[in-house]
């Protein structure tokens, strides 16, 4: 599962740890988690465990920050399953990214109660909604109006692993927290009880750490009390990720939320105090009350300066108390804050809203050409191995036909759209998550400038409707004219990822879209076959263009001894030159699939072949293949194959001389073994990655 964490910054805070034990257990788990923030201590400690971490200006509101968010957050989302927030700001931006549509599933974690602001009950809290504590799930519930089944609770959970060693015995009162203006109380009230508690205890200090917008006004107040004190009683840190170390110093805790958890975790003896409430002494008394606030001690009495500093001497004092509160908090947080429960919680959320895209399929399919019908069978199961069968294809008239029907009957959420109606078209992209344009040359104008135009219309009309838009085991040749030019570089431009045919089409592709990966043609998919009976014939592959004449086969034919047998692959389109072959005492034959094709190619020596897969398909045959280069596909093809296997014959350029002298005689079964390996492999990576 992809999934996309999206939050404001990384620095000091309880939500942000919250979100750094999530990504660290799901990535420890299996699944790829992808960090999109503004930076910060705790992006910077995930990126050095391997966690993808994006930068995005996520926590600036200024105009231009908000169009380059909206741009790599778009990126982003192109590329995940699901999509996780944790703030108002940026579920909001990916609600409007997405558009009215449901893919990818949008999750959110409520980490506060936030105040209300001018039309805030337009705020957006994604399929599902995570709260954090039992207040803030009715908060949502009444100001919001999401249905209770739409929240899930969850847990500030701790890996209490990380605080399993023994503390140092010092007499330290720590404080973390992001010190910004509306969670920076505690630290103020603790520089202010210093001046009288740290007297009457010499031997303790005062540790503050993290960072905000509050900082140096705490700095000017912590260096007065300092001077006050002649010794440095209050000390602060600053930013720090190393929280597990520092608490190993710590005799008390002093804070709110997940960092309240943290202490306890440590097994330090904790005052729940922040802005929102003051909470007290955490006990086993007063824990249930604690726990539905999520240690925030919302709704409780306001946090004053004699009730912290009564607390904390009475801590000090109490020697035998301290370290029953000690053993209570560590035993609790074991049992019932583990960061196993909280990613479960998590992934028990993706589930409920985690679902396969729907694929628009297009391509040139329906019209009976064997190469293209096949690309659609492996297509279709290639993805129905991925789970994904809701399938709309654009096909010739909306209907199946001979050669692909038998395909269609595993699906049962296959539709079948006219490929040539407007009406139908938009139907089909109008349901979809992701437009599939698969195989072949489709962005080319060198038979008809109509293919061009109709595919970058279909690329245009899916980009406008926020589609994901994939291109796979694609080629890019035969394309002429500026307009032309111009519509090839517009269409892959707008594509979310290119899978290209070979590297002379992963070039052109690589200069437009950054998404660029090699996919060899979907074809080399199907299962190779091959015949050690006596090779007595050759295939000669037709195309109605043919630059083969008859003369020349049974020229070859003659010389080699073999007897010659054409193929249509596209009947359709081939069947003008049947009668030539009649003339000519050639066999002909119009194969009703691959299998019926390869039980034919497999007994032959060799092919020579006008079309580019019937050489593939004479490859996934053993059978080394002749094939003519007159357009750039092909001749990308026999060069992508020269520079894999380079002292091979299993393909070669068709020069009449050189069938004459056997020149594929020398083709090994190992060769043909280590391409198919080679491009099954690759195309498998290729899909794993993508979906």
């Amino acid at each position: 599962m992809k999934i996309l964490m999206v939050t404001d910054k990384m620095d000091i805070g309880g939500a942000e740890t919250h979100i750094l034990t999530l990504i660290r257990e799901l990535a420890s788990s299996g699944e790829s988690v992808t960090l999109l923030s503004a930076g910060g201590v705790y992006a910077d400690s995930l990126r050095k465990r391997g966690v993808r971490v994006i930068y995005s200006p996520l926590d600036k509101r200024d105009p231009f920050s908000f169009l380059e968010c909206k741009k790599i957050l778009k990126y982003e989302m192109k590329k995940c399953d699901i999509v996780h927030t944790h703030t108002r700001f940026t579920s909001f931006l990916a609600g409007k990214i997405r558009g009215k549509g449901s893919f990818p599933p949008i999750v959110t974690t409520a980490h506060l109660n936030f105040k209300m602001f001018p039309f805030g009950k337009l705020a957006f809290w994604g399929e599902r909604t995570l709260a954090v504590s039992e207040d803030i799930k009715e908060y949502l519930s009444r100001n919001y109006n999401i249905p209770d089944d739409k929240i899930s609770l969850t847990r500030n959970a701790i890996n209490t692993n990380i605080y399993s060693r023994e503390r140092l015995p010092k007499k330290v009162i720590i404080h973390t927290s992001r010190i910004d203006k509306g969670r920076s109380l505690t630290a103020f009230l603790l520089c202010e009880c210093a001046k009288t508690l740290l007297k009457r205890h010499p031997g303790f200090r005062i540790l503050i750490v993290g960072d905000g917008n509050k900082f140096c006004e705490l700095k000017r107040k912590a260096k007065a009390v300092n001077l006050s004190l002649g010794y440095e009683g209050v000390i602060l840190t600053g930013a720090r990720y190393d929280i597990p170390s520092i608490l190993r110093y710590g005799a008390i805790f002093v804070g709110v939320s997940r960092s309240a958890l943290e202490g306890m975790a440590a097994g330090l003896p904790t005052i729940i105090c922040g802005d929102e409430g003051y909470g007290g002494i955490a006990s086993k008394d007063n824990f249930d009350l604690l726990l539905k606030t999520n240690f925030c001690a919302r709704g409780l009495e306001r946090a004053n300066l004699n009730k912290l500093t009564a607390d904390i001497e009475l801590l000090i004092n109490d020697r035998k108390k301290s370290e029953e509160l000690s053993d209570f908090s560590k035993n609790i947080l074991k049992s019932e804050f583990s960061a196993t429960q909280m990613v479960n919680d998590a992934k028990c959320c993706y589930n409920l809203t985690r679902r396969p895209p729907s694929i628009a399929l297009a391509g040139y399919f329906g019209y009976n050409n064997l190469g293209d019908e096949t690309i659609l069978k492996e297509a279709l199961l290639a993805l129905k191995e991925l789970g994904i069968t809701d399938i709309s294809l654009l096909t010739a008239n909306g209907k199946s036909n001979a050669l692909s029907r038998e395909y269609f009957d595993c699906f049962d959420t296959l539709r079948l759209y006219d490929r040539m109606s407007f009406n139908e078209l938009r139907k089909a992209i109008d349901r979809a998550d992701i437009l599939i344009l698969c195989g072949g040359n489709l962005l080319q104008n060198e038979t008809s400038e109509r293919s061009l135009m109709y595919y970058s219309e279909i690329i245009r009309y899916a980009g406008a409707k926020k589609l994901r838009i994939y291109m796979l085991s694609s080629g890019f040749g035969g394309v002429n004219g500026a307009l032309g030019r111009y519509l090839l570089r517009k269409s892959i431009a707008s594509a979310d990822y290119c899978g290209c045919r070979t590297h002379y089409d992963l070039e052109i592709a690589k200069e437009y879209c950054r998404n660029s990966k090699f996919m060899p043609d979907l074809c080399f998919l199907l299962d190779e076959k091959t015949s050690h009976i006596d090779k007595n014939s050759f295939c000669w592959i037709v195309s109605k263009k043919s630059l083969i004449q008859t003369d020349e086969i049974l020229r070859i034919a003659a010389k080699r001894k073999l007897r010659p047998i054409a193929v249509l692959l596209n009947y359709p389109e081939d069947k003008c030159i049947c009668n030539k072959l009649v003339k000519s005492n050639i066999i002909y034959y119009i194969p009703t699939g691959y299998e019926s094709f390869s039980n034919i190619i497999a007994s032959c020596a060799f092919s020579v072949s006008e079309r580019l897969h019937g050489a593939i398909f004479s490859i996934l045959c053993h059978t080394p293949a002749y094939l003519t280069s007159e357009t750039p596909k092909k001749e990308a093809l026999i060069s992508e194959v020269s520079k894999l296997l380079p002292n091979s014959s299993i393909l070669l350029p068709y020069k009449m001389c050189d069938v004459l002298n056997k020149k594929e005689i020398g083709a090994q079964d190992s060769d043909f073994n280590d391409l198919i390996s080679y491009a099954k492999h690759e195309i498998k990576n290729a899909l794993r990655e993508l979906f």
